[in-house]
């Protein structure tokens, strides 16, 4: 089963991908959440569930995996948090008009291997994101692997039927 945008954003997928990102966005007291799925050839990440101020845009854009926060964390598989003085890639800022204060990114995890990556925005209160939004962040993205895993199992399974 190929892990990208456009299973992401099949209906029975997008439902509870976008559920997930709604509970992610509380839990982590952030102004989005989106899940972002390697390209086909693998050099872009792209925007496949959002929920936020712009989903319409972000679930259409890309980004290069080299030189971005989301690429790091979908090669490195290792989570990471940024602020507002932190590079990151420009473009999402650029084409959605708002500023990128603080970050945050956890890898997406199915059937063992790093499948995507979950990222959180600008943080409703004042300041980075912090230790506990990071472990929540974490507990989202390995249920959003589990979401992923299933449904690609159950489209597996319609296949063969």
């Amino acid at each position: 089963m190929e892990f990208s945008r456009s299973f992401c954003q099949q209906e029975s997928v997008a439902r509870l991908g976008r559920r997930l990102l709604a509970e992610v966005v509380e839990i982590c007291r952030a102004s989005e959440a989106t899940l972002w799925m390697p390209s086909a050839d693998g050099s872009y990440l792209e925007g496949a569930l959002n929920h936020g101020k712009t989903p319409e845009i972000l679930e259409s854009s890309a980004v290069p995996v080299d030189g971005s926060v989301v690429g790091m964390v979908f090669c490195t598989g290792i989570a990471t948090s940024i602020g507002p003085d932190d590079p990151h890639h420009p473009s999402i800022d650029e084409k959605t008009g708002l500023p990128t204060r603080a970050m945050a990114v956890a890898p997406v995890c199915a059937e063992g291997r790093v499948r995507g990556v979950l990222s959180v925005m600008n943080p409703t209160h004042e300041g980075l994101f912090s230790p506990e939004d990071m472990e929540n962040l974490h507990w989202k993205a390995y249920l959003m692997g589990l979401i992923l895993a299933d449904m690609a199992q159950e489209a597996a399974a319609d296949d063969v039927d």
